[in-house]
């Protein structure tokens, strides 16, 4: 039995959030047991423990305080060695650093998972400055290992997982009917939709354009932005796309659900998913509309390519383009037969490639590299 320590220092649920939470859930706890440390109360933690993640308190301050950081080593390194974990696996720079630094001070691997992209020159990629610090970086698409490439080409110490969805909970035949009733979308009308947090590169401001684009088009279709802004910036993101709904008087076509901690029935009430972010890294989105058989419309950017094959489960179209993403939607609106035949084609991609299933045993493959072979 391995035990294995997850760093993370969000409480939020968002899509890393899922991700972790869902290799909670499938990893084969006959050999692996996960134990998280994260602060104690939020809606992150509360869901690990359901899962029966025992979750060990733990404060993560900036970097450049180092006398936080100093604290968060040494209280990583005392539950590395009371509860004899493995190795430690983090999330992001604010938890990779210390996980690396205490694992190195007990002798043990470290894991990093890369989840974003960075804009090259807008922001500093502390993860590639640092990556000696750590055994392995798990990158979540092809996307993101770019991130890493170097004159030589790729690190060695990189490798891409991508993520995956149960394809039993996101499902054809879960229920959306009351969500759809519930905004007054009938048998006839069709409902696209945005799944996700609200966020300035989520792409629903271009949503919303595009639907104003097409109101007068489509009398029978209505729009539905599923999510709320939950980080620095977003509720105020937020409150600016429902004042501009309100302002051109369409609060009868474009619907806000807020936030929602489980998306399977309003996913399934949808005709169409959009994911109009800037770049998606590896939008969950995508998965879980495809395993439950709905044809998308995405950005031609980050990871969404890898996902979504165009013209047979998908649209791709450039980020933040209204007119494009307008054309994508109303050619899927009016044409129940193609929204059909690329749902299922989306299923069958989602269930040959995309399942969670896979992506845990092949995470569980490379933590079994690390501790049966050399350290780096």
């Amino acid at each position: 039995m391995h035990t294995v320590l997850y760093c993370h220092h969000y409480t939020q649920v968002s899509g890393g959030e899922t991700s972790l939470l869902e290799l909670f859930r499938h990893l084969d706890r006959g050999r692996f047991r996960p134990l998280l440390a994260a602060p104690a109360e939020g809606p992150f933690p509360d869901a690990a423990r359901e899962l029966g993640v025992e979750v060990i308190p733990t404060h993560y301050g900036p970097l450049r305080r180092l006398d936080l950081m100093a604290r968060t080593v040494l209280r990583l390194r005392r539950v590395a060695r009371a509860r004899a974990v493995s190795l430690l696996h983090a999330s992001g720079p604010v938890t990779n650093v210390p996980a690396a630094l205490a694992a190195r001070s007990a002798g043990l691997p470290a894991v990093w998972h890369a989840r974003n992209l960075i804009i090259p020159g807008a922001e500093i990629d502390l993860d590639r400055l640092l990556l000696p610090l750590c055994s392995l970086l798990i990158a979540n698409s092809d996307a993101i290992r770019e991130r890493f490439r170097y004159r030589s080409g790729l690190s060695p110490k990189t490798l891409t997982i991508i993520n995956g969805v149960d394809v039993e909970r996101f499902h054809p035949a879960v229920s959306g009917e009351e969500v759809r009733a519930r905004f007054g979308a009938g048998p006839a009308e069709i409902l696209a939709g945005v799944v996700g947090r609200i966020s300035p590169i989520k792409g629903q401001r271009t949503f919303i354009e595009a639907a104003m684009k097409l109101i007068p088009r489509f009398p029978d279709l209505r729009f539905l932005i599923v999510g709320a802004g939950l980080f620095e910036g977003e509720k105020q993101c937020e409150a600016e796309l429902r004042a501009l709904v309100a302002a051109r008087n369409l609060g009868g076509r474009i619907f806000f659900s807020g936030y929602q901690r489980d998306v399977r029935a309003h996913t399934a009430a949808l005709d169409v998913c959009v994911i109009p972010s800037d770049a998606e890294p590896c939008g969950r989105v995508i998965f879980e509309a495809m395993a439950m058989a709905k044809p998308v419309v995405g950005t031609s950017t980050g990871g969404t390519p890898e996902i979504a094959a165009q013209g047979e489960t998908s649209f791709l179209v450039p980020p933040r383009d209204p007119e494009a993403l307008a054309a994508a939607i109303g050619r899927l609106a009016g044409d129940p037969a193609l929204r059909r035949v690329m749902g299922e084609a989306g299923r069958r991609r989602v269930t040959e490639r995309f399942t969670i299933q896979a992506h845990a045993r092949k995470t569980e493959e490379a933590y079994l590299r690390l501790l049966e072979g050399p350290r780096g």
